[in-house]
């Protein structure tokens, strides 16, 4: 079980969302924090990791040994990646 931190841009993103969307991302990364190797994508050439929501994607540096998910960004997939 991994703690999940949002990054305060990250929180007033979601906060910016209608609430059915802010809700099942907020669930998606609860579950990630509770089975991170389950959840979380490696991505290729970086040290994160991606989370797939459905159109969105969130990007997170997952620090095994401490616990911890640190969400960096989510955007739709078309943005997230630049």
């Amino acid at each position: 079980m991994a703690r999940v931190l949002l990054h305060p841009d990250v929180e007033k993103r979601l906060e910016s969302l209608p609430n059915d969307i802010e809700d099942r991302i907020r669930s998606k990364l609860s579950d990630a924090g509770a089975n991170p190797e389950r959840h979380l994508k490696p991505l290729k050439g970086r040290e994160e990791y991606s989370l797939r929501i459905g159109k969105r994607r969130a990007i997170i540096d997952w620090d095994g040994q401490r616990g911890e998910l640190r969400v960096l960004e989510i955007d739709t997939r078309d943005n997230v990646y630049d």
